[in-house]
């Protein structure tokens, strides 16, 4: 697939799983060609994957080329005069539309935001002379300061120029609740323009150009819209990973950063992390000195290092949070009570708990005015009521903020945090064997890994050992350094998904490509027919990188049917069944 949006995430194969999320919001994408989509919102905290994800949704349906037009912009956390504001949201419209609809993606990143001239020279070369119009109205409202009328235009220009051409757009809106925070009426940003997000409320329940918004403040977000958009959006959490897709990010990132895990140091970094995408890729990326993510003890000093350190990303994107909420709150009683929803997690609290068992000298009034503070701020979650409070549901920021704040309440040793993470990998490593003995757990990701570990990093060095081993390769061929070792998941525009598991692309042109196969079963061999799926997915894989010089690779733990393997020497798809494959 083309990704005609540069992506924040960096290289695209970083991307790992969502795969329900974006299976979701793909049918709701196609769903706006029928009408039957109701403007959402992604909620999650911070570095949780929601803005990849929707800048990924951009790059699909952009390549769909289908019918339906993405518009994708990001409110900045930085104040802007609402006329510049304004002006940089309605050409960044235009330039996406223009984009698409020319299939010219340098659009995305035009010379200028500030020249509507341009803009309409560009629209008339492109054949677009129909989107004149609306610039030139824009460019007056901008000229003459009227800021009403020009933010009406430019908010309801994706629904306008879709009802005009009889066309469908959907518009992602990252960090919606700084639409109101950060935007100013006048040129000196001292007048907050505080209504803006209310004028979607009927913008939003727009049927050919429905929204699709998110932010990383959870409370703040929802308060919000529950004030300003009543009912008008639905509600979509973006929840930790499941343990497949975590186990295969923790390996994906590994890979990519050149940081080595075991199997049971990836096993522990997965449930340690819970799945969450921030927690995995802070541990992986961190800056500790003496970072080894191969022994427990390794992986428990950089997990002490990056939640109880100043200079852990964990505990710094944290205190982020905490900073937000706590110039208005800052005293003993709210890091008390966000303790002792801590400690009780599991469960929700009442409010009259709280002011029993902490013995709070103040009003249930002012408790809730504290709470709701807390809970905008993302370091408490609301209830079931608007009486009931919850403690984040994770260890680790449980452990970033005993840390910092437990000392002032109660007697506290650090040094126990420690001791609770040596507790909890011991009791981890327990079930990982347990599992490992029932069920042969995650094997199939180790060997996986193992492979593409060794043609990253081994292979070309040991060229005659790994051919050897490997049969049936072209003549000619040599082990040589690869661009990319990577795992091949099909974009999901394709009505059938599929992956395979090696895909090593050669640095140099003249060089072979593999694209491959691993199977880790311990009884059954590998046969014809998976033979000839894999055949399927090789050439498909080929037309889609558009590579030529290739040869396909199978790996097999427990061999080959005798059919398989002539197979594999008739079509020449080399294969291997040897254990020095898997170091």
């Amino acid at each position: 697939m083309d990704y005609a949006l540069k992506e924040r995430i960096g290289k695209p194969e970083l991307f790992t799983g969502r795969k329900a999320e974006l299976t979701y919001f793909l049918k709701w994408i196609d769903d706006i060609k029928q009408e039957k989509s109701q403007s959402t919102a992604v909620l999650a905290r911070r570095k949780m994957g929601k803005t990849a994800l929707m800048e990924r949704l951009f790059n699909i349906t952009f390549f769909k080329n289908d019918g339906l037009i993405p518009f994708y912009y990001e409110v900045k956390e930085n104040k802007m005069w609402v006329v510049d504001f304004c002006q940089d949201f309605f050409l960044t419209f235009i330039y996406q539309y223009i984009a698409f609809k020319s299939r010219n993606s340098e659009y995305l990143k035009p010379e200028t935001r500030s020249d509507f001239g341009k803009a309409v020279e560009i629209a008339k070369q492109e054949g677009l002379a129909y989107l004149c119009g609306i610039i030139e109205d824009v460019a007056h409202a901008v000229v003459h300061e009227k800021i009403d009328t020009l933010w009406n235009i430019v908010r309801e220009s994706p629904q306008t120029i879709a009802f005009r051409q009889k066309e469908f757009i959907v518009q992602m809106i990252d960090e919606f609740q700084f639409l109101n925070a950060m935007i100013y009426r006048d040129k000196n940003t001292k007048i907050p323009a505080n209504d803006l997000a209310g004028g979607y409320l009927s913008t939003a329940e727009s049927k050919i150009a429905p929204l699709l918004v998110s932010g990383s403040w959870v409370g703040w977000l929802m308060n919000e819209l529950n004030s300003m958009l009543p009912a008008r959006f639905k509600y979509e959490y973006l929840e930790n990973m499941p343990e497949e897709e975590a186990v295969e990010m923790v390996y994906n990132y590994s890979r990519f950063f050149e940081v080595p895990v075991t199997e049971e140091t990836a096993y522990l970094m997965s449930k340690i992390s819970e799945g969450s995408p921030f927690y995995t890729s802070s541990i992986i990326r961190s800056r500790y000195k003496h970072k080894d993510l191969t022994t427990i003890k390794g992986l428990t000093d950089t997990l002490e290092f990056e939640t109880l350190d100043n200079r852990g990303t964990i505990k710094s994107t944290w205190m982020e949070y905490v900073a937000s909420a706590f110039p208005q709150i800052n005293d003993r009683n709210a890091k008390n009570i966000v303790l002792h929803l801590c400690k009780n997690r599991d469960r929700e609290v009442t409010r009259e708990e709280l002011l029993r068992d902490l013995n709070l000298d103040m009003s249930d009034a002012e408790l809730e005015k504290k709470l709701k503070a807390l809970v905008m701020a993302d370091i408490i979650g609301q209830g079931a009521s608007n009486f009931r409070y919850r403690g984040v549901s994770d260890n680790i920021f449980d452990k970033v903020f005993r840390g910092v704040y437990e000392e002032e309440i109660r007697e506290f040793d650090v040094k126990v945090i420690r001791e609770e993470y040596n507790a909890e990998f011991e009791k981890l490593k327990k079930q990982y064997y347990s599992l490992l003995g029932k069920y042969n757990y995650q094997k199939g990701y180790y060997i996986e890994y193992s492979i593409l570990d060794q043609l990253k990093y081994r292979a070309r060095k040991n060229n005659d050992l790994f051919k050897s081993i490997t049969r049936y390769l072209p003549g000619d061929f040599e082990f040589c350094e690869y661009s990319r070792v990577w795992r091949y998941d099909s974009s999901p525009e394709y009505a059938k998904r599929f992956n395979v598991d090696i895909f090593a692309r050669a640095q140099s042109p003249g060089d072979y490509s593999i694209i491959g196969e691993v199977k880790s079963r311990d009884l059954r061999k590998f046969s014809k027919d998976e033979v000839m799926e894999f055949e399927r997915k090789f050439v498909e894989v080929k037309r889609l990188e558009r590579i030529d010089r290739v040869v396909g690779f199978i790996f097999s733990r427990s061999g080959f049917t005798a059919e398989a393997e002539e197979y594999c020497r008739e079509k020449g798809i080399a294969c291997s069944d040897d254990a020095k494959w898997l170091g």
